[in-house]
């Protein structure tokens, strides 16, 4: 199965300084406060070895695990963004998962990036993440969000209950090494493919990056 591109931007973002970064005891259930089907596809994330970040959009605000901040204090991120973007932290069961699950769709893309997390100037962590965005202005996340929920149901295996066990002990967050990729190998593709040989990039594929849609991440202050 084919993996998942990376992006050409990486993903900066400041988080509050009471975030529970070392070990978190509500990864799960604090997105319930958001929704109950946001609180579903956290929970599900888990059994494939990933996390849910945070969810970007018009509809619902910034919220997520890294973002809890604005579901208990409201006014804390009074910004609206335009696009949707929804971020996992890492695993090869969740790229393959997301790859196959967007394959033939046209208004939402993923790929694979870099998150920094900052506290205020402070540099926190840095994880490898996935990130899916979508730049249409009509991109219905209702009818995304379920389909995401009924795929990850059927792929997420039901007899490791990593989420119950994540809320009653405490999940721990650790940074993926660089040394999961091989950085040479990316770069030796990107300089072949940029070749105007057409014989070259039909050898080694597309692009290991691809640009972000236009204006994602875009925020307007309120």
């Amino acid at each position: 199965m084919a993996g998942l591109p990376y992006w050409s931007t990486n993903v900066e973002m400041e988080v509050a300084s009471w975030l529970p970064l070392g070990i978190d005891y509500d990864p799960v259930s604090v997105n319930a406060h958001h929704s109950l089907r946001l609180g579903h596809v956290a929970a599900l994330s888990m059994g494939l070895g990933s996390e849910f970040f945070c969810l970007s959009s018009l509809m619902s605000g910034t919220v997520g695990n890294l973002f809890r901040d604005s579901m208990f204090l409201p006014g804390m991120r009074n910004r609206v963004g335009l696009g949707f973007t929804m971020i996992f932290g890492y695993s090869e069961p969740m790229e393959d998962f997301l790859a196959d699950h967007l394959d033939g769709r046209e208004d939402v893309e993923a790929g694979v990036s870099y998150c920094r997390l900052w506290d205020r100037s402070v540099p926190l962590d840095t994880f490898k993440v996935i990130v899916l965005v979508s730049g249409d202005p009509f991109f219905s996340e209702d009818r995304f969000l379920e389909e995401l929920e009924k795929g990850l149901m059927e792929k997420a295996p039901v007899r490791e209950n990593v989420s119950y066990f994540a809320e009653r002990f405490g999940y721990r967050r650790c940074s993926i090494p660089y040394e999961t990729d091989d950085p040479v190998g990316l770069e030796i593709s990107k300089l072949l493919y940029e070749m105007e040989f057409r014989e070259t990039r039909r050898a080694v594929g597309p692009s290991p990056e691809v640009p972000f849609p236009p204006f994602v991440g875009l925020m307007l202050s309120l």
